[in-house]
């Protein structure tokens, strides 16, 4: 099992990355008849982006859980940028729910790093699932190139919505893929 499937979602974000009127305006939509469909693809673009699914960013604050099955020495969140973590907690071998309390976070390093106290080490278990570290991840005010990517895939899929063209359907405009390549954490595409 990979890292990027043994991510959660918690708390999920609250906010657009783009204003119905932003996209609006970007689009050169100018009534409000296709409103709830805007919407409909500055989701869609933003879910393509987002998350472990997308390109391994958070666009906006969430919270998200990293199940572990014990604790290496450093762990690494591959979700980013991460703000801060919520919590540490582990399955200790009786089935009880313990709290790490002393640990660091090394948000300078890609991905971020979770890592014991100085001159501490992390307990020792190993079980399915056993560790779970929740942490904040997102950015408190997205890019522009970022929102410029989500605005140029809504409107792609707005003035394409018809398109009977396999091929286009698959590709992702050349403009958003190289924004988005700037910012793709972990893995390839």
């Amino acid at each position: 099992m990979n890292e990027w499937s043994r991510l959660s979602l918690v708390t999920a974000a609250t906010t657009p990355v783009v204003t119905t009127v932003e996209a609006k305006r970007h689009m050169n939509v100018f009534h409000d008849d296709d409103d709830t469909l805007v919407d409909l693809y500055v989701t869609a673009a933003t879910e393509l982006i987002e998350g472990p699914n997308g390109i391994g960013i958070a666009l906006r604050p969430q919270t998200w859980r990293l199940s572990l099955d014990y604790f290496p020495a450093e762990i690494r969140i591959p979700l980013g940028p991460v703000t801060g973590v919520t919590s540490v907690k582990y399955t200790d071998t009786t089935g009880a729910e313990q709290i790490v309390t002393g640990y660091r976070l090394d948000k300078d390093a890609q991905p971020a790093r979770l890592l014991p106290a100085l001159g501490a080490s992390w307990p020792t278990i190993c079980d399915p699932g056993a560790v779970k570290v929740e942490f904040k991840c997102g950015y408190a005010e997205v890019p522009f190139v970022l929102r410029a990517a989500v605005l140029l895939l809504a409107g792609h899929w707005y003035n394409n919505r018809e398109t009977v063209d396999d091929t286009s359907l698959k590709k992702i405009p050349y403009g958003v893929d190289t924004i988005l390549e700037r910012y793709r954490v972990g893995r390839f595409g």
